[in-house]
């Protein structure tokens, strides 16, 4: 159990996205646990077509319009729009070769970007962010510790809270990329690290000034005398 957080039966008619999504949320993140099915594809396309607020689609959300951004396409149209896929699905929205998405991993994004008309976040080391209008950014954060399911849950909830916030998709991906990786390099001398470390560690990553890069190692070995 979670006490800290809040939550509602999501909704299942026209008149309850409206209700309770497009009148109250300020963003909606869909797509993590959602599960790739006809329903799911069905439930993503309802919700978009009703509401016009920002979104976060990760996971599931994408999956379903596998080798079809084009229909995405329309239902993110008018609206600030984050994806935040991996390379396997970023491949498979994409209809490409997912050794092709690792090789081009700075460059292959603009183009779906463009397509979507959404900003683009490739997650990975690096995570990469695209904007429809061909910027680009590199977040060079993180540890291994990211590198294990659910770390995309916890970092579309990251720019999905952003995205409410600000109303700008590029800048909430890049911020949410970046405190991500901070809160895991926080982490990293602690041995087992699990997800809920890295959740525990965002306030220190908002908080917590950027470390100085260390000096060189021969600059901090005391003198000796001959």
């Amino acid at each position: 159990a979670v006490p800290s957080v809040l939550n509602s039966e999501w909704p299942t008619t026209s008149n309850q996205i409206k209700a309770e999504i497009s009148s109250w949320a300020d963003a909606a993140l869909i797509g993590p646990g959602l599960g790739k099915s006809n329903e799911t594809r069905e439930l993503v396309e309802r919700v978009l077509s009703d509401s016009k607020i920002p979104v976060v689609l990760d996971a599931d959300a994408l999956n379903v319009f596998e080798g079809d951004a084009r229909s995405l396409a329309k239902f993110l149209a008018g609206r600030q729009a984050l994806v935040t896929p991996h390379v396997a699905e970023f491949a498979r929205l994409s209809g490409l070769d997912v050794k092709k998405v690792i090789a081009n991993r700075f460059d292959i994004g603009a183009d779906i970007a463009r397509t979507l008309n959404a900003t683009v976040l490739l997650k990975g080391a690096p995570t990469v962010v695209f904007s429809p209008q061909g910027e680009r950014w590199v977040i060079a954060r993180g540890t291994a510790a990211l590198g294990t399911g659910g770390s995309g849950d916890l970092l579309g909830g990251i720019a999905g809270t952003l995205l409410a916030q600000v109303g700008d998709a590029m800048t909430a991906a890049c911020c949410a990329a970046w405190v991500h990786g901070r809160a895991a390099e926080f982490c990293e001398y602690i041995r087992g690290t699990t997800l809920e470390d890295v959740l525990y560690a965002l306030p220190r990553a908002w908080n917590d000034p950027e470390l100085e890069p260390e000096p060189p190692v021969l600059t901090t070995l005391p003198a000796v005398a001959r």
